[in-house]
């Protein structure tokens, strides 16, 4: 016999002592004959398994000793004992002429046979329990989680159907206030309804009755917790009033008229969802929504919504969302689960404006199918989309590439998700890694080396560091040595070129990568801004613009002409496509900071500094405190603006312009010498950068200034007249040279520069609060420069 439940054990509730023959549970103690007892401890050793009644007989009576009569009788007894019914059986279930069942496994009662039931007769008081035994007996533990479900059923009724019905948005916060508030009032009126002067009250009930008497305390408990709480929380809300939500002054500006439009045949590729939650699954998952992309993206007559833009969403988003954020006529979701050796993929298109299902198929496949599955699905998802189109839309045939071997792609495919992650030094080395696994076992796998060459050209744009051009390269060439339409590594390509000042080079590589697609945002975007950068503007916007055409829901092509409108100085127009990026994706980190710097040279500096606020909300970045800290330094707020340059150059320390700008600060701040220090790092920095990209004009504009920080005037000099014949209508450059020209001391000058700055588009505004600038505001010719501007 097992010596442990000798000891004492529990049957859910009920506590078994066979040493005192003894049953205890909330309605009593009842007796137990030792042979009844002994018929229990068998049962006990075996739970959920069947045992004879030949071996009960021969266990407790002994060989040919006992009779069915007896144990029958025996049963009976351990039934009574437990309130446990032959009929409705919670404890020993009856197997007709084979023998019985203990239907749960016994809890060791640790050999705690003073344990107690409260309300049972000659039972200690609740005073000499403990707290975890206090909080079972009374019903608390029981009543809390019962009160945790209601609440939150409410709190997810409240946040789903209130926004329905447009209530307001106080009746969604008092009901979770009153969730929260009457949480303890429940603990505190389930413990105290369990007692009467100091002891438990425990009627002596039925089984049935006593599950309805606890029932009815937890709901009393629950109920009269709400309706209390709930006049709590109304006087509370009268008397001081409950939190409400302020909204950033730049969210308050984006509306449905910056929203553009939703074109015909527009269509987006959602996440698919990922059922069984595993690794796997979620590689195969992504890599096939990759795979109808670009299969789609080949559709004449098809706008296709970029992969950056369909995977803001989650996996089963709203159509009203869907409609919202990517501006389409129709997405395609679905789901994938790995079950065994089998694979399910359901594939749905939806209109995004009724939220139909246009057509909706599901693929079942042995695992060992992958990429015939892959192909398949791929195939039948861009020909059922074909049925939504007009007639004379076909299939444009794409190349099939080669199938890898299944790890091989796995690594690939870890890698590329890898490099999907928001902050470069965080992935570079883990999604190299993965690559550098796919090619060990395959050293042709041509997208391995195309993932590689896209890791290294984001790794050098972000981290500025020149060990990432040559290994790009390298990578870049392989992968299209091994398979030349590749569209994604002349984008790549392309990127590199533009980032190092090889213009030409990098108006070729865009170029072909068009050539493959002609629908590439990417290369849209990355062609616009060379274009921009040979002196060819109506170029440039024109590119730019045929990719918000083609794309109007993309919000990096509405950001990189709100860039083009900037760099240009039409700061007002800059503005609104920042508000339309905003508008698209509300947590889009860059477009909130890059809308709050061009709400600064618009003149709208009470509308900017909320948006920069909003955006280290969402995601403190190195630009965006950078960017902060320049408005607050033409606030003339000295001491918050060196704080907030001090945190851009700890996120990014490679980065000149962070250091520049905290050396303008400390200097205004009156901190003279360590100003110096901080733009001789800047400078180091800044040639750098030049000597990587020497066609690079803003760089040669930031060192001009830097090196005017530092005294060092002819090389200013230099540098800025090199710019000017660069880009000759920027109206920074000639911003630049007037408080260059200011800080000698040449008033003439900086005031002729001005001119020219404030003829292209700079701010008046800003010039007349520019800390650079504070010994000329009294100055007659700059007030009537200020003044002839207005």
């Amino acid at each position: 016999m097992n010596a442990d439940l000798l000891q004492g054990f529990y049957l859910s509730d009920l506590l078994i002592e066979p040493t005192k023959g003894r049953v205890t549970g909330r309605e009593g103690s009842e007796r137990l004959a030792s042979k009844a007892v002994e018929v229990l401890l068998c049962l006990a050793a075996q739970p959920g398994e069947l045992v004879t009644r030949e071996e009960l007989l021969e266990k407790v009576w002994g060989e040919d000793a006992g009779s069915q009569e007896a144990l029958s009788h025996a049963i009976g007894e351990i039934r009574h004992a437990l309130h446990d019914h032959h009929d409705d059986p919670e404890y020993i279930q009856t197997l007709p002429k084979r023998g019985y069942r203990l239907l749960i496994t016994p809890a060791p009662g640790d050999g705690d046979t003073g344990t107690i039931v409260l309300g049972v007769k000659n039972s200690v008081g609740a005073h000499e329990l403990g707290l975890f035994e206090n909080l079972k007996q009374r019903g608390v533990l029981e009543t809390g989680l019962a009160y945790l479900i209601v609440g939150w059923l409410l709190i997810q009724i409240a946040d789903i159907v209130f926004g329905q019905l447009l209530l307001p948005q106080w009746v969604g916060t008092f009901v979770t206030v009153l969730v929260i508030a009457g949480f303890p009032i429940a603990i505190a009126l389930s413990w105290f309804l369990e007692f009467r002067d100091g002891r438990a009250v425990v009627h002596e009930l039925s089984p049935a009755d006593t599950r309805k008497r606890r029932f009815g305390r937890t709901y009393i408990s629950v109920i009269a917790a709400l309706g209390i709480a709930a006049v709590v929380v109304f006087i509370y809300d009268r008397s001081i009033g409950l939190p409400e939500e302020e909204l950033p002054v730049a969210d308050t500006t984006t509306s449905e008229s910056f929203l553009p439009p939703v074109l015909e045949n527009s269509i987006a590729v959602l996440p698919f969802f990922n059922i069984d939650g595993s690794d796997d699954t979620q590689i195969f998952a992504n890599g096939l929504a990759d795979d109808v992309i670009t299969r789609l993206s080949h559709v004449p007559g098809l706008l296709v919504s970029s992969r950056g833009d369909s995977f803001t969403l989650q996996p089963n988003s709203s159509s009203q969302q869907v409609r919202d954020r990517l501006r389409v006529a129709l997405y395609v979701e679905g789901s994938i689960q790995f079950n065994g050796e089998q694979i399910r993929v359901i594939v749905q298109l939806v209109d995004s404006e009724s939220g139909f299902h246009v057509l909706s198929r599901t693929f079942d496949r042995p695992l060992g199918d992958y990429f015939k599955m892959r192909d398949e699905i791929t195939e039948l998802t861009v020909a059922n989309v074909r049925v939504a189109l007009p007639p004379e839309t076909r299939v444009v045939p794409t190349d099939i590439p080669t199938k890898p071997d299944i790890d091989v792609y796995i690594a690939y495919r870890r890698g590329v998700e890898a490099s999907r992650k928001p902050d470069v030094k965080d992935w570079i080395d883990e999604a190299l890694k993965w690559f550098d696994v796919a090619l060990e076992v395959d050293p042709d796998y041509a997208a391995a080396h195309a993932g590689k060459c896209d890791a290294y050209v984001e790794a050098y744009i972000w981290l500025h560091d020149e060990k990432y051009i040559d290994a790009a390269e390298s990578s870049c060439g392989v992968a299209l040595s091994l398979n030349p339409n590749l569209d994604v590594v002349y984008s790549s390509l392309g990127d590199l070129f533009e980032a190092t000042g090889r213009f030409e080079r990098a108006e070729d590589a865009y170029g072909d990568a068009l050539r493959i697609d002609p629908n590439r945002v990417a290369a849209l975007i990355g062609l616009g801004e060379v274009y921009r950068q040979l002196q060819r503007p109506d170029e440039a916007e024109v590119t730019i613009r045929r990719a918000i055409g083609l794309y109007p829901g993309d919000w990096s092509a509405h950001n990189a002409l709100g860039t083009f409108l900037f760099r240009s100085g039409r700061f007002a127009e800059a503005a609104e496509q920042y508000e339309t990026v905003v508008a698209l994706d509300r947590t889009n980190v860059r477009g909130h900071t890059n809308l709050a710097t061009a709400l600064v040279l618009a003149e709208k500096l009470e509308s900017a500094e909320p948006a920069f606020r909003r955006a280290l909300e969402l995601e403190p970045s190195s630009m965006t405190y950078s960017n902060f800290g320049l408005l607050l330094y033409n606030l003339g707020r000295f001491d918050e603006s060196v704080e907030m340059h001090r945190k851009a150059v700890v996120i990014e320390d490679k980065d000149y312009m962070a250091r520049s700008n905290l050396g303008d600060a400390l200097w205004a701040a009156g901190s003279r010498t360590q100003s110096r220090v901080v733009f001789a790092e800047a400078e180091n920095l800044a040639v750098g950068a030049l000597e990587v990209n020497p066609n690079d004009a803003f760089t040669m504009m930031d060192l001009a200034w830097i090196k005017t920080a530092l005294e060092k005037h002819d090389e200013a000099d230099e540098l800025i007249y090199q710019a000017m014949r660069l880009v000759p209508d920027d109206p920074y450059v000639h911003y630049i040279q007037g408080i260059m020209r200011n800080r000698r001391g040449d008033t003439a000058g900086s005031l002729h520069a001005l001119e020219i700055a404030i003829d292209l588009g700079y701010s008046t505004r800003l010039l007349s609060i520019d800390p650079n600038l504070s010994n000329l505001h009294e100055e007659a010719g700059f007030k009537d420069l200020i003044k002839l501007s207005e």
